[in-house]
């Protein structure tokens, strides 16, 4: 009998629910969702850990999440935090969980070739149900190609990679390159890191001529320690040495000795000095084009809110304040509101406004192929052929059936079976 008993509490306990895609509303906080779902806010909070509080500030406008409303009342929900984690909320009886759980999804790369039959987006949408691809697309091109001139005949092709969750779209599709041929005229986009270079029969060149530079400001962000020891980096999916559960760690944690000096890793504005609950001490300073930086369980701040400081300036010192396992330094950058990898600023020279600008000319290309580099000309055949074999996104408005699992020794995981893609 007791062995019996061993072999039921092992079992995990799942269950599955029924989910619709939805976009988080323009400045809507947490509290303001608890409130529409009539969930006791107050009491809601009062279960999360302080240190899993400052995830829920990371949530951002228009950012996409599943709901299972059961009888008109939120049964579950499933928050995307970055690639790695997403909150979890689920009815208990009269009362809401909620938890941090690993977040599951594919990557679904496909190439797409219409003859346009009514206008682009129309048609893109009609062939693969995703109405995202042809409004990237359109950002790809920017100003060389104007899709409401787009007719009957034109070709449009598009090889792009999208993240999706049972077969609906999630995040922004990333589209790696495209082909547009309007009458006479081909157009060829080619990602090239963050930017695309953009290829046409019709060719723009331009020629730098600094017309003026007036506001045009660049800013090299340094380290915020003279002697740097990274003790945990910038990840969505880290192992907290407190909570022993998986957690996001949304900025880089430097290790130094109590009483060591914090300097500013760039020029800025003191927006806040003061206790923050897990972070201890914190000091966050604006920057300029929607950058802040955050410096946490320091043992002393030295600087005031409102006041301007200079980079490589000490505006604090090295403690163990909040939750922390030492003393340390854990720096976070965010850029209007979203954190990101400071590895990404630091010793970097980033350009906060522009106020170069140049002429263009024009010349004609007879032929587009002759003058692609092999790489891109390889890209460019392969776009141009009629290829039908694309991946067929259910409708956004489709719910899907997400199982939950979880178990007694490990934390709740979202299980998905396999699609086409790659993990």
């Amino acid at each position: 009998m007791r062995f019996l008993l061993l072999i039921m509490l092992a079992v995990s306990a799942i269950w599955a629910g029924n989910y619709k895609l939805k976009y988080w509303k323009v400045g809507e906080t947490f509290g303001d969702y608890l409130t529409r779902h009539h969930i006791d806010s107050t009491k809601f909070y009062s279960q999360i850990d302080p240190d899993d509080i400052k995830f829920l500030s990371a949530i951002m406008s228009k950012s996409p999440f599943f709901e299972n409303i059961e009888n008109g009342k939120l049964k579950e929900a499933l928050i995307p935090l970055g690639e790695k984690m997403q909150i979890y909320i689920s009815k208990k009886g009269n009362d809401y969980k909620f938890d941090i759980i690993p977040l599951k999804y594919k990557v679904i790369r496909d190439t797409v070739t219409i003859k346009i039959e009514n206008n682009c987006f129309v048609d893109i949408k009609k062939a693969t149900n995703n109405a995202h691809i042809a409004t990237y697309l359109k950002r790809v091109f920017k100003d060389k190609v104007d899709f409401t001139k787009l007719k009957k005949g034109d070709t449009v092709s598009v090889k792009y990679r999208q993240k999706s969750i049972k077969g609906l779209p999630w995040e922004e599709p990333i589209i790696e390159a495209a082909y547009i041929k309007r009458g006479d005229n081909e157009y060829f986009a080619l990602k090239q890191g963050d930017e695309y270079k953009i290829y046409s029969t019709k060719e723009t060149t331009q020629k730098e001529v600094v017309v003026s530079n007036k506001g045009a400001e660049y800013k090299a962000f340094c380290y915020p320690l003279t002697h740097i020891r990274v003790t945990s980096k910038f990840t969505y999916k880290r192992w907290h040495p407190i909570l022993h559960r998986y957690r996001p760690h949304l900025g880089i944690d430097f290790g130094a000795k109590r009483g060591t000096p914090i300097h500013a890793i760039s020029s800025g504005k003191v927006i806040y000095a003061g206790w923050m609950r897990g972070y201890g001490k914190v000091t966050k300073i604006a920057h300029g084009g929607g950058v802040v930086s955050l410096y946490a369980h320091q043992s002393k701040i030295l600087v005031k809110m409102g006041e301007h400081v200079d980079a490589h300036q000490v505006i604090g010192k090295i403690g163990s304040t909040g939750r922390s396992t030492g003393p340390h330094l854990h720096l976070g950058v965010y850029k209007r509101g979203k954190p990101i990898n400071p590895a990404l600023y630091i010793n970097h020279i980033v350009k906060l406004k522009d106020g170069i600008r140049v002429k263009k000319s024009i010349k004609i290309v007879h032929n587009l192929a002759k003058e692609l580099p092999i790489r891109a000309k390889i890209v460019y055949n392969s776009l141009k052929k009629d290829n039908s074999n694309y991946y067929r996104w259910k409708n956004l408005n489709s719910t899907v059936k997400i199982v939950i699992k979880k178990r007694e020794d490990i934390h709740a995981r979202v299980k998905l079976p396999n699609a086409k893609g790659d993990a």
